[in-house]
């Protein structure tokens, strides 16, 4: 009877390679290894010969500049898969993101973007801010501010990004080596999620004429998108930062008080510098 060959042994997995979920400190040693961060095949040149991806270095200022310009492709692939993970899994997408799988997901800035420009052509076309405008009757100057504040309010947006970083910064800073760039990702990534809710919020109220019904609907799903953002932000922060909720519920409960402190300042602090910057354009 012919003797059957022996298996090829296994190779090691290199540090990191087995994914997000292992609590590995992001540091210079994690990136020095040569392995592709996408798909943790060995790496032999500058980028991965198994999946195409370059090799993956840690994120800073200058890096997510570069790949944003460089990447700047909007509808691929990975935008489905990105979209689709963040409903479940938004902390997970932002860790494996800054652990170095960056092909098989959507730069968040790019997202952003998308989202923002979708959610400013919702805003514009909503029946209840038109029927929030004065008639043709009004002082044209009132017409004129409220247009001005209508559209720097639709940047406000920004301050939910740094209500969720003030909060992941604060309790989680010295979490698993993470740096404020990495930080930054996530909150980006959350507010996606949020922005996306936001967007299927609005949907409704742009087939409605009846202002009360509008009115109603609005006051309704404002506290509806409170417990969603709440909901994001805890799974994020869950996920992106290992959290043990048997142990750790103390510190993400501590962590989602601040960002709701954190998104009430920020707010109010935002629309008194709005109404700031029109008073000085009207004046």
């Amino acid at each position: 009877m012919q003797e059957q060959p022996a298996a090829a042994p296994q190779r090691p997995m290199p540090q990191g390679a087995a994914g997000p979920k292992q609590p590995v400190r992001l540091d210079s040693a994690y990136f020095d290894v040569a392995v592709c961060r996408d798909c943790a095949a060995p790496l032999e040149t500058p980028f991965c010969g198994q999946c195409g991806q370059k090799r993956a270095r840690r994120l800073g200022w200058k890096d997510l500049r570069l790949e944003t310009w460089q990447h700047w492709r909007l509808f691929e692939i990975s935008s489905v898969q990105t979209l689709r993970r963040l409903i479940t899994q938004p902390g997970y997408v932002a860790r494996e993101y800054v652990m170095g799988m960056r092909k098989k997901h959507m730069h968040p800035l790019k997202l952003l973007a998308f989202l923002v420009v979708i959610l400013i052509l919702v805003i514009s076309s909503n029946s209840f801010f038109e029927h929030l405008q004065y008639s043709s009757r009004a002082d044209e100057e009132v017409n004129l501010m409220f247009q001005k504040v209508q559209a720097y309010a639709n940047w406000s947006f920004t301050t939910g990004i740094g209500a969720i970083f003030i909060a992941s910064w604060a309790i989680y800073r010295n979490r698993l080596g993470y740096n404020s760039i990495e930080h930054l990702v996530l909150a980006v990534y959350c507010q996606i999620l949020i922005l996306a809710a936001i967007i299927l919020a609005l949907l409704p109220s742009m087939l409605w004429t009846d202002p009360a019904a509008v009115r109603t609907y609005k006051t309704f799903s404002s506290y509806l998108l409170y417990g969603v953002k709440l909901a994001v932000v805890a799974v994020a922060f869950r996920q992106f930062f290992l959290v043990d909720l048997r142990r750790e519920w103390p510190r993400l409960v501590a962590s989602l008080l601040i960002y709701l402190a954190a998104s009430w300042v920020l707010l109010r602090v935002y629309a008194y510098f709005v109404l700031m910057m029109v008073r000085m354009q009207l004046d």
